[in-house]
């Protein structure tokens, strides 16, 4: 076929498609709804990727993270649970054998039900209240917005100090206030604010912003229980070495929890590159069981649209039958059907794509995510739309290049 006829093609089915423009809308609707559902999932899927991931770089390459190791299920006929919290002793003396060797923290979670009151104002009762020391913010990845951290002082005499975030500020202050130096009330006891946290948003569905830090001792001393583990990060100044320091890690703190040479470790001990791999491992299969998903719905689409082109066919007949008394061959009858479902096809991948990356940054604005537009996943989109009409149509294009001109021109 030469590419003059190929314009000729187009041209005649871009006047076919305006002809019959209702029946038209209605299969770009039916590819469009298959390529949406494919493409919603998508994006909604690559903005949640993004979003966690950024997280995860948050707290820097080269980090070791070391907390209760939790085990769940059941194991040679007897139920599994919880290793032994990692008590205050056993944090701060992995701190203390580390120092030498990289930057370490120590943290706990007091509550995730605290309240703070000031001057007849409080918050509701939904505070994330964590405690840290000197190195908690910045191995965190937190940025101060206004005033100052603690020091290693202050941490170490437990001084009724807080850092608050950006949610917590704007329900005990007005913007006019400046809250550094300011006291709040968490349980009672009188804290200063020496620190504001900038607008960190959500993570893992969590607001970073509705939190106020202590100092670690502060939360063993007055939220700690018998179930409260503290977690140490330690971050290595070269990532290369990354391997050896956790190696050395472990060591230190099997010898401080006491673990027998042979046994497991009685605590857990992650690196942030191995989430990060772990994580992309885990969308990776999500974004397969999208993708499955969505070529079942295309699937169904493919029916539908494959029965629209046979009514087609039939409504068509007589002027099938017109072309070939005027010399058309067979291959002409079938290509310009075929050229016909596949820019109708393509049509119904831009509605798809526009309307699923719509939806789908719908839901990641739900869930806190980025905006994201995968652009890969875009063309794979139109890739597969054209595919499938160009599937879908090929039986009614065939038939309609095998009618007979005589019975087709008597066809009312």
């Amino acid at each position: 076929m030469t590419r003059a006829v190929l314009i000729e093609q187009v041209n005649l089915a871009l006047r076919s498609i305006r002809a019959q423009w209702l029946r038209t809308l209605l299969t770009v609707t039916i590819i469009g709804t298959g390529i949406m559902a494919l493409m919603s999932m998508i994006t909604a899927t690559e903005a949640l990727r993004s979003s966690l991931i950024e997280q995860f770089v948050g707290l820097g390459a080269g980090t070791l993270q070391v907390d209760q190791k939790r085990d769940r299920g059941a194991f040679g006929g007897r139920r599994l649970g919880d290793s032994n919290p990692i008590s205050f002793e056993d944090a701060m003396s992995l701190k203390k054998e580390t120092a030498e060797v990289a930057a370490t923290s120590v943290s706990a979670r007091g509550t995730m039900m605290g309240r703070l009151s000031r001057e007849g104002k409080e918050t509701d009762p939904n505070v994330l209240v964590v405690g840290g020391d000197e190195g908690f913010l910045p191995m965190s990845g937190y940025d101060l917005k206004a005033g100052r951290n603690f020091t290693e002082e202050e941490v170490r005499r437990n001084a009724p100090l807080v850092i608050l975030g950006s949610d917590v500020i704007s329900k005990l202050f007005s913007p006019a206030e400046n809250p550094i130096d300011q006291d709040v009330r968490i349980r009672n006891r009188r804290y200063r604010i020496v620190g504001v946290l900038g607008e960190q948003g959500a993570s893992f569905g969590m607001s970073q912003d509705n939190q106020a830090i202590l100092p670690v001792g502060e939360i063993r001393a007055r939220f700690s229980g018998a179930r409260t583990s503290y977690s140490v990060q330690v971050k290595s100044p070269d990532p290369e070495t990354i391997g050896a320091l956790s190696a050395q890690v472990i060591g230190e703190m099997r010898a401080i929890r006491g673990d027998l040479p042979g046994t497991e470790d009685s605590f857990r001990i992650s690196r942030s590159d191995a989430l990060i791999a772990q994580f992309n491992d885990s969308i990776s299969s999500v974004t397969y069981a999208a993708l499955f998903l969505g070529l079942i719905t295309l699937f169904g689409s493919s029916i539908g649209l494959t029965n629209i082109m046979l009514v087609t066919v039939t409504e068509r007949t007589r002027e099938i039958g017109l072309r070939k008394a005027l010399g058309a061959n067979a291959q002409t009858i079938q290509t310009q059907f075929l050229v016909e479902v596949v820019i109708i096809g393509l049509f119904g991948g831009l509605f798809g794509v526009a309307l699923g990356i719509g939806v789908g940054n719908v839901v990641a604005h739900y869930l806190e995510a980025p905006f994201a537009l995968p652009w890969g996943w875009v063309f794979v989109a139109l890739i597969l739309s054209g595919i499938v009409s160009l599937a879908s149509g090929y039986y009614p294009a065939r038939k309609a290049s095998q009618l007979d001109p005589i019975e087709s021109l008597r066809h009312a």
